[in-house]
Parts: structure tokens; C-alpha cells; sequence
């Protein structure tokens, strides 16, 4: 039994849901209204028969208790396993010693910073020195309540005040230095407060344990501006959002997230009710932020600053769409990276523009109606592209200098995954443009052609016998279930790009039949039964959208030892001799020199197929589950007479048949081969 299987064993779904809501017995089952989205009848169903829940009102998202948890805490696998093995009794093994070392580090770490949290706190209250700081604090507005709830701080203006408060706690310098608190002069071997006459501003991870600080220099000589803690193993500027462990609730009840750009702005947005509101860290937005929030949010609104670097430089720079603000802050819209993110995340992304000479925490002062408004106003991100990018031009711009702009925006607003939402973007451009919307699909395919190199192929070479062992039938029991999704997950491991052989064809058969749209979207980790198997595709899929690491490594690198050894397990059926000799440092290269042989064939290999048909067959499977779970619901309550769940019963039968259908030709296909 696998530790994910133990910790499921000891647990009953029913009372860890009911730790969240406030649950009813309906017959066999129990339901609530769901936590994840407004309703006034409850829709949210646990069954402990299977111990599994599914809403079955507009959100629509079911799963296990890992799902559950992950869902309502915004936590990844990684921490969900560690919660729930505690609740449970489970112990979990390192991987290696070394590893087991690193995380009680890493919760020492934790500690610390919750201390200097606290002492910081304590100075800016208490302290006589402070008063300066607490002028400051007063002249922004900021209330006791807000000051307490986001544990607002004061550095003394002391070099070893912060150091000497750590160390009487039981604290080392070398525990401290590599909290980011103080700071190793190698020099003159001394050891001093990093952050002095500051306000200190804690950030928080989504456990709201604190792992760094924003520090704003009070001292206008002072420099920089504001002052972050180093990157260091808890403190990393492109994973944390300001004030999303306080947003998330509000978050998931809006489904909708509203990012600004400073943290005075996010907590007055806060203090003014508007607690939906997080920023970003310095940094433009990156995907796993984005995808924290694509876990409670279907809609983020960008609250751009009128001089936010996009307005004119991004949108003419656009081969770099980052521009430096002050000090170490970088723009917070990377117009190129937001409409990538459009095509791959199920959330709208939205832009709005601040009126001139305003900042949100300014704006909301004044007029906390007028922020209200203009949240509703937003736009979507390719539309402000289009307008910002264009706002030059006038009626009488010559043909060279619209088609000049219109090559310089084609890169952006096709960069998005989704072929309807790129027509679309083409189609707006070139009526703004005034240039025929096919001569602009020439240029972009000119360009896609250019950047594509041709080298020799030698799929040809590899072996049947590398290939995982495939399923035999398309049904069958939970284990050959099981043995489906490691199938699919292990030709994933050797090739990630596949999975967008498979969404492209879920996108055909959305298009044979449009009102299936919902239940025929991009392949997901809900298609997977196992939450190992779950955990494990949701790092592929982030893996694809990231330059940082190769796939494999980024598995390696961000994946819980426990997954680590799931992942290798995965990876034996098809690794031939070669690989095996290898070190784990050249596994890397050999796997991406594979995916760029493969991507450069022209014609879908043999696993490639193999993958989209057992892709279709998990999506199968899974609406089988669905239509289960409301075939209990209807013999087991006579209240539920809503003719929805009637409609969606027809909605999963005939996307059941349309996939069966499918995979029929493609397997008569096959076999013709």
C-alpha cells in the first residue's frame, strides 16, 4: 500500500469535509451548499461509500479528500500529504537522510521568521523609537485592525538588535543569516541586522507562516525603496503573492482576484473591504502564481498603475514585455506571458487601467466606489494590448507604419494556446489595423516557419520493447484503471509535449459538437483517479510552462520525495539500456534531445497516438464516474428533481458516445496499419 493509500485508509472523507462545512445527511450520502462557489440550494455532495465529493452546481469539481483539501486550502500535493499523514497517524519517510535534514530545516526556518515577525510587530507598537514608523503608518491611513491582521513591523535602527533578540530565542547566526534576517560581512567577519529603520512588511506563505519580508525604508535617503528579503530556500519572489493567505477565502467566494502592484496597495484594498486583492511580488506575474490563483479564481483583474511599464514601453518593446520600475521592482504586466496564460488557464484575465496620478491605495481612499467601477470595467488582456499598442496610430497612419505595429503585436496576441482565441485576437487586430486579416495569418506563419529547424529524425530507431506496456481494453476494474493512468503518465514523463496532441484533439470533438464544450475541455488532473497520479500530471503540465528546468527536472526538483520514487517507477518500463547507464545529470539532455527530434517530425509518432487514445479513454472513465455518482444521488434522494441534473446526464452520455466513436476509428486506423 502506497503512503497516499494509507493516509486515505485512516481517514473518513465525511469528517475532514465536515471540519469546512456544515454537512447533511440526504440518505446514504451528505450535502451541503459548496464551498467553492455562491449558492442558495445545496449541491455539494460527499459519498462515503466511495469516499469521494462532487458538486454538481456551477462549479463542478469533485475528487477525493486530497482534492478536497488541496482545493479548499490552496495547498499542492506536497503539503496536503504532509497535513493529512499528521491528521492520520502516517508517518512519512524521507527520501533520503539528507532530504528528511532539509525539512526540519526548512520548519525551523519557519519558526524563526514567525519570531522576527513578532518582534518586529512588538518594536513598531512598544517601542519609543518607533514613533516615526508609527507616524509613517498613520499618515497611509492604516487602522489598528489592519496593522494586526497583516502584522505590520518596525527594524530599530540598530545593527544587531533583530541578530540579539534571534540568538536569546535559541537561535544560530548561521540560522539566521540564512533566514535572510541579518547579513555575513566575510570581510571583517562580523554578522549585522540585514533590515534597519524599515517598515517591516510580512510575507506569507498559503500555511500563513511567515517566509520573508518587504521592507520600505523610512529614511528618504535610504536606499532601495523597498527592501525584500533574499530568494533563499523559503523566500521565492516568483511562487508568493502578497496576501493571498487572507485573500482566499473572499477569492473563492468572488471567484475573482484582483492583482495590484505595491503592498500598501493590497492591504488598503483589504482595510477598505475589498479583501479579493493580492500583489505581486516585484516581479511580472508568473505562471505559478497564476496557477495558485487559477485555483479559486475564474476571473484575475490586472490593476495596472498608468505608468506601468506596458503602456508604451512594453507594448513597443515587446521581445522583452519587462520593464525596471524603481529600485528591484519590475512591471507587473508581461503582455506576452498574460495572453500564453489565457490559452492554458481556465480564468479570464482582465486589465484595467488606473486614472492618472493614481495608485490603488490612493484610489480606494477617495472613492472606494469609483474602484469598484473600474474593477467592473476591465477588459480582456488581448484588447488592451490591441489599444494600447495602437493608440498611435491615427486615421491617416501610412500602410508602413500600421503594418510596423501590427508585426510587433502579432507575437503577443497569437502566443495564447487556444487556435478560437487566436483568430479571435487576429481578427481584432486586423480591423484595427486596417490590414486583411489574412495577410496577417501569412505573417504569422512565416514566422512559425522561420523559427522551426529541421534536423534528422530517428524515431525510426526506437524499439517496441522501450514502450510502457499498454492497457488491453478500455474499461475494466479499478486497477486497470490504475495501469491506464500510469500508461499515459509514463508516455508523458518521456514526451510532455504529447499532452497537447491530446487537448488538440479533445478540441475537434468540442467542435463536432459545441454544446459539449464543458465536459470535452483540455485533459486534466480530474481525469486521473489516483491523487499520486493526480499530483504527478498537474507537474507536467507546469513543467511546459517554464524555461528554468527541462521536464524531468523540474519533476525532480518540486515533486515530494514520495512522488519522486512514483515518478521513477513510471519511467522504468521505458527506459532502454542506454538510459539506465545513465547518471541522473545527463537524464535531463537525453530526454530533451528526444522531445526535439520528436517535435520537429512532422507526422504524430506511434506513442503519440497510443497517448491521445488512452487520453480519450481516461476522459471515458471518468464521465463513467460522474454519471455513477448522480445515478446514486437520483435512487438515493427523491428531492432531487432539478431537471439540470437530468441535463447534465444526457450532456456525459453523449460525450461518452462521441469518445467511444473516436476511438473506434482511430483504432480501426491502427489495426489498418
Amino acid at each position: 500500500m502506497s503512503v497516499v493509500d494509507d493516509v486515505k485508509a485512516r481517514l473518513d472523507i465525511v469528517d475532514v469535509v465536515s471540519g469546512y462545512v456544515n454537512l447533511q445527511k440526504a440518505g446514504r450520502n451528505f450535502k451541503a451548499l459548496c464551498p467553492f462557489h455562491h449558492e442558495k440550494t445545496p449541491s455539494f455532495i460527499v459519498f462515503p461509500d466511495t469516499q469521494t465529493w462532487r458538486c454538481f452546481g456551477a462549479c463542478g469539481e469533485g475528487g477525493d479528500v486530497f482534492g478536497f483539501v488541496m482545493r479548499a486550502e490552496g495547498w499542492d500535493f506536497s503539503e496536503t500529504l504532509r497535513e493529512l499523514a499528521k491528521r492520520a497517524g502516517v508517518e512519512l519517510t524521507a527520501y533520503t537522510p539528507q532530504k528528511a535534514e532539509q525539512q526540519a530545516e526548512a520548519e525551523r526556518l519557519r519558526a524563526l521568521l514567525d519570531e522576527a515577525a513578532r518582534f518586529f510587530h512588538t518594536q513598531l507598537l512598544e517601542s519609543p523609537h518607533a514613533q516615526f514608523a508609527r507616524d509613517y503608518v498613520a499618515r497611509r491611513h492604516l487602522n489598528e485592525d489592519t496593522i494586526q491582521a497583516f502584522m505590520i513591523g518596525y527594524a530599530p535602527h540598530d545593527w544587531r538588535q533583530a541578530l540579539g533578540h534571534l540568538q536569546m530565542q535559541g537561535y544560530s547566526q548561521d540560522e539566521i543569516v540564512e533566514a535572510g534576517i541579518a547579513i555575513l560581512n566575510e570581510e571583517k567577519r562580523s554578522v549585522y541586522d540585514r533590515f534597519r529603520n524599515r517598515l517591516m512588511i510580512p510575507i506569507r506563505d498559503g500555511r500563513g507562516s511567515t517566509v520573508g519580508f518587504g521592507a520600505r525604508a523610512l529614511d528618504p535617503n535610504d536606499n532601495p525603496k523597498y527592501l525584500n528579503s533574499p530568494q533563499g530556500p523559503l523566500f521565492d519572489k516568483s511562487r508568493l503573492l502578497f496576501g493571498l493567505d487572507m485573500a482566499r477565502r473572499a477569492i473563492r467566494e468572488t471567484e475573482t482576484v484582483v492583482v495590484v502592484e505595491g503592498y500598501m496597495d493590497a492591504m488598503q484594498a483589504h482595510q477598505a473591504g475589498f479583501q479579493n486583492v493580492v500583489a505581486q511580488m516585484g516581479t511580472a506575474l508568473t505562471e505559478s502564481q497564476l496557477r495558485q490563483l487559477d485555483k479559486y479564481a475564474s476571473r484575475l483583474v490586472l490593476a495596472l498603475d498608468a505608468d506601468t511599464a506596458g503602456i508604451k514601453a512594453t507594448m513597443r518593446g515587446l521581445d522583452v514585455a519587462r520593464q525596471t520600475l524603481e529600485g528591484e521592482h519590475v512591471a507587473l504586466f508581461d503582455p506576452h506571458g498574460m495572453m500564453r496564460y489565457t490559452g492554458t488557464l481556465e480564468m479570464d484575465i482582465r486589465v484595467v487601467r488606473l486614472p492618472e496620478g493614481y495608485d490603488p491605495d490612493d484610489l480606494i481612499q477617495e472613492s472606494p466606489e469609483a474602484w469598484e467601477a473600474l474593477m467592473s470595467s476591465a477588459i480582456p488582456v488581448a484588447e488592451y494590448v490591441i489599444q494600447q499598442g495602437t493608440a498611435h496610430l491615427d486615421s491617416k497612419a501610412s500602410y508602413h507604419e500600421r503594418e510596423v505595429v501590427a508585426r510587433e503585436l502579432l507575437p503577443i496576441l497569437t502566443a495564447t494556446e487556444s487556435d478560437l482565441q487566436r483568430n479571435v485576437n487576429i481578427q481584432a487586430l486586423a480591423r484595427r489595423v486596417r490590414i486583411d486579416e489574412r495577410t496577417l495569418i501569412q505573417w504569422t506563419q512565416r514566422r512559425q516557419s522561420a523559427s522551426t529547424r529541421s534536423v534528422p529524425s530517428i524515431r525510426e530507431q526506437r524499439k517496441l520493447a522501450q514502450r510502457p506496456e499498454r492497457p488491453v481494453t478500455s474499461g475494466g476494474p479499478p486497477g486497470q484503471s490504475a495501469k491506464r493512468e500510469a500508461f499515459c503518465l509514463s508516455l508523458l514523463l518521456q514526451q510532455p509535449e504529447r499532452l497537447f496532441a491530446a487537448n488538440r484533439k479533445l478540441r475537434e470533438l468540442q467542435e463536432q459538437d459545441e454544446s459539449l464544450e464543458e465536459v470535452l475541455g483540455s485533459l486534466s488532473a480530474d481525469d486521473f483517479s489516483r491523487p499520486d497520479h493526480q499530483a504527478i500530471f498537474r507537474a507536467i503540465e507546469h513543467s511546459l510552462y517554464q524555461d528554468e528546468y527541462e521536464p524531468i527536472e523540474y519533476l525532480y526538483a518540486h515533486l515530494p520525495v514520495e512522488l519522486v520514487r512514483v515518478v521513477e517507477q513510471l519511467q522504468e518500463p521505458a527506459l532502454n539500456e542506454l538510459e539506465r547507464t545513465l547518471p541522473k545529470s545527463l537524464m535531463a539532455d537525453f530526454h530533451s534531445i528526444q522531445r526535439e527530434q520528436a517535435r520537429i517530425n512532422t507526422l504524430p509518432e506511434p506513442d503519440t497516438l497510443s497517448f491521445v487514445q488512452e487520453a480519450l479513454t481516461l476522459r471515458h472513465a471518468r464521465l463513467e464516474r460522474e454519471l455513477r455518482e448522480l445515478y446514486f444521488l437520483q435512487q438515493d434522494s427523491q428531492d432531487l428533481t432539478d431537471p439540470s441534473y437530468n441535463i447534465t446526464i444526457e450532456t456525459d452520455r453523449r460525450a461518452r458516445e462521441l469518445i467511444a466513436k473516436t476511438l473506434q476509428q482511430m483504432r480501426s486506423i491502427d489495426r489498418e496499419v
